[in-house]
């Protein structure tokens, strides 16, 4: 909120302005004058009396944080830092030993050197990897005397910071980094204060989920640049590059865990590094896993298992918080009647949440209590192979959280492409005044099929941030380039161009050539380009723009990837379907190992090279690299924008190849869903309409194929406009 006033400045201006009066109103304004600065002085002193009381009150505030601070080498349990436990081991004094001895990881030195130097220290990993114990270790080694003070999400980070801003040498201890990048959360300007000043030696020691930190670092090229999830990118950039630590252990760490002492956890563990990281052992996160999976067997815990799985949604749909057992028991009714209710034979509730909240071995359990709330073991929420989110899941909890937990769940539901769930997300967030929610409810609008309304709200946005922040701010500019994306989305291609060709210079003059917002303004002109038919444009802005990308970003970052996807995309719709086929291969091979073979760009790489080799003339083999697509994103992604155009474009091909009957059935169950899952006047549900009455006017005739494709254009011209290409195209259809 910006707050505007009269400055001591401007007042002082008002009085000198006065000697320019006529005489005869000197007295009137000096008398004027003599009231009014005794109507200010007695402001004055409540204001100097309310400014004492929050001083006490800061001074009390602080004071609390300066007690939570301690010395880094007398903080002896890393369990109370976040590092998971290990199952429990008798020592010779009969105490429980729930943390095993540290090995050290191949990045151990690194992160020491990094502690060392200072500044902002972010590790990168899987669940379970071990980040948190690799952060303790090297903290320990690297600054023993240094004060420690753990933050909290939930706590006042803007005092918080201030707290940090009076310690002169100190490490500042982030677990789960990503909880504090919500809304209202950290800001750089709070990073920068905390490590500014003369004298000073501060360490910012974060860790963070790899899943968590890609959806800012590397977001999903149809979702906005919104401005709390720039700043949240802002931030990690000020971390430079993270220190990425893989759960599998290297060679080295196995033969370092196979000889450390006499702990069998450990020796354990290394002999199960083929499988598993020797960190998600020792937590008994596949053990966990696996209780859960058999769980759900009649007669064992289905009750149990069904709590968990609404327990790990919960956080799959955005609130990484320990959940009330009210909405859980509500919630996890959803999934056992998915399974089959009363035929499990469920046990008691009180047996369930026993079951789930008891640790394996001493170490971690399924649902992690905290008073009357559960939150759910983070190993479990990376798992690739967990189905779709129930749409009543999303019902059940919308209403039941706050504002600013309603505002992450819109995101969650923006990369889930979930695009009816974020509108009603982000309506509840900016009726409750949550910051930036008003922006992201635009964005939701276009993303749902609604490009000009959403373009109508974003000009109104871009207006507001104009007059308070100024054209050049980076919210300014972003706010332009979404206008040009719902612009294109829309249909109307040579006015988003034409946009992007204005804002591209003002990007590179204030933010650089080489910023990753720059780059994006060049990569999606090339887009724009491509669909507009230009597209010997948009290969030569694609060839031009990717080694800057590369140069800037590095090679394997998942931009760059996703740039060269599209320029194999384009090469395709340039005739020259060989090349485009090669390059998409590299791209998919490059995409499995970095990405992995379940990561969804990885999937849609798949989808594109099954489209090239239909082009290319191959249609059996097209059909069959879709069949297989479709099974592994179904499998990992469930009802879901990408599966449902797979399983249109399966049904394209099967009438290329006259399965005509089996085409329509497809392409019939596909509608279905589309209008269930986008909404009827979404481009894909309408575009999929279009292909259905092309089939049907084979099966059925051009007189029944008429009146669908009449009803259709029709619709196209209100939802999307009649310049849009699906609607110029169905036009032509009818002629």
């Amino acid at each position: 909120m910006i707050l505007l006033g009269v400055s001591s400045g401007a007042a002082a201006a008002a009085l000198a302005a006065s000697a320019w009066l006529p005489t005869g109103w000197t007295a009137v304004v000096a008398a004027v004058t003599a009231a009014v600065t005794g109507i200010f002085a007695d402001e004055a002193r409540t204001a100097l009396q309310s400014h004492r009381q929050q001083r006490h009150a800061a001074q009390v505030r602080d004071k609390g944080l300066a007690e939570r601070a301690q010395r880094v080498r007398d903080v002896t349990d890393p369990i109370s830092l976040g590092v998971h436990p290990s199952a429990v081991r008798r020592t010779t004094r009969l105490e429980p030993d729930r943390v095993p001895a540290f090995v050290e990881r191949d990045q151990f030195d690194e992160v020491v050197r990094r502690i060392v130097q200072g500044g902002f220290v972010l590790i990168v990993g899987d669940s379970t990897a071990g980040k948190s114990r690799l952060a303790y270790e090297a903290m320990r080694a690297a600054v023993p005397d240094f004060m420690l003070l753990q933050a909290r999400p939930s706590e006042d980070l803007q005092a918080f910071s201030s707290a940090v801003c009076a310690l002169r040498r100190c490490v500042v201890w982030f677990d789960e980094f990503d909880q504090f990048l919500r809304a209202g959360g950290i800001t750089l300007q709070m990073v920068k204060d905390m490590l500014a000043g003369p004298e000073r030696q501060v360490v910012l020691l974060a860790s963070m989920r790899s899943k968590e930190y890609d959806r800012y670092s590397a977001r999903q090229r149809d979702v906005a640049d919104a401005a709390t999830w720039r700043a949240g990118r802002e931030v990690l950039l000020h971390a430079a590059e993270p220190v990425e630590l893989d759960r599998l252990w290297s060679p080295r760490e196995i033969e370092r865990a196979q000889g450390a002492g006499r702990d069998p956890r450990l020796r354990a563990a290394a002999q199960a590094s083929d499988r598993f990281g020797v960190a998600e052992v020792l937590a008994a996160g596949p053990e966990l896993l696996n209780d859960w999976m058999h769980a759900w067997q009649a007669g064992e815990h289905p009750r149990g298992a069904a709590l968990v799985a609404a327990a790990v949604d919960c956080r799959r749909m955005g609130l990484h918080r320990p959940v009330h057992a009210s909405l859980l028991v509500a919630l996890h009714e959803v999934y056992l009647s998915a399974r089959g209710g009363a035929v499990l034979r469920p046990e008691p509730l009180a047996d369930a949440l026993a079951w789930a909240t008891a640790p394996v071995q001493g170490a971690s359990s399924l649902l992690l209590p905290d008073q009357d709330r559960y939150l759910a073991f983070d190993y479990l929420i990376d798992f690739p192979g967990l189905p779709a989110i129930p749409e009543r899941s999303w019902e059940l909890l919308l209403p039941a959280v706050s504002a600013e937990d309603a505002f992450d769940l819109g995101w969650a539901a923006v990369d889930l492409m979930r695009p009816t769930i974020a509108l009603k997300a982000f309506d509840i967030a900016r009726r409750h005044g949550v910051p930036d929610a008003d922006y992201a409810h635009a964005i939701a609008l276009g993303n749902a099929g609604q490009p000009l309304p959403a373009v109508s709200r974003l000009r109104q946005l871009h207006r507001q941030r104009d007059t308070l922040l100024g054209p050049d701010h980076p919210d300014t500019l972003a706010a332009r380039h979404d206008i040009a994306r719902y612009l294109a989305e829309a249909g109307r291609l040579s006015e988003a161009v034409a946009l992007l060709d204005r804002l591209a210079p003002d990007r590179e003059r204030v933010l650089g050539t080489r910023h990753a917002a720059t780059l994006v303004t060049r990569t999606s002109k090339a887009r724009f380009l491509r669909d507009g038919g230009d597209v010997p444009g948009a290969l030569h802005q694609l060839r031009e723009v990717l080694p800057d990308l590369a140069a800037a970003l590095g090679p394997e970052h998942v931009d760059v990837l996703l740039t060269r996807q599209e320029l194999a995309r384009t090469l395709g719709r340039a005739g020259q379907t060989a090349e485009a086929l090669a390059s998409m291969a590299e791209v998919l091979e490059d995409q499995e190992r970095i990405l992995g073979a379940a990561h969804p760009h990885t999937l849609s790489t798949r989808f594109d090279v099954a489209l090239l080799t239909g082009q290319s003339g191959d249609l059996q083999e097209a059909i069959r690299q879709l069949e297989a697509v479709l099974g592994d994103q179904e499998r990992i992604l469930g009802l879901h924008s990408r599966t449902l155009s797979t399983r249109h474009q399966l049904g394209r091909l099967l009438a290329q190849t006259g399965e005509l009957d089996q085409a329509q059935e497809v392409l019939s169950a596909v509608l279905r869903d589309q209008e269930r899952f986008h909404g009827s006047s979404h481009p894909r549900t309408l575009a999929t309409r279009y292909d259905h009455a092309l089939v049907m006017r084979l099966t059925r005739g051009a007189q029944a194929a008429a009146a669908l494709l009449a009803a259709l254009e029709e619709d196209c011209r209100q939802a999307l406009g009649s310049s849009h290409p699906l609607t110029q195209t169905i036009a032509a259809a009818l002629r």
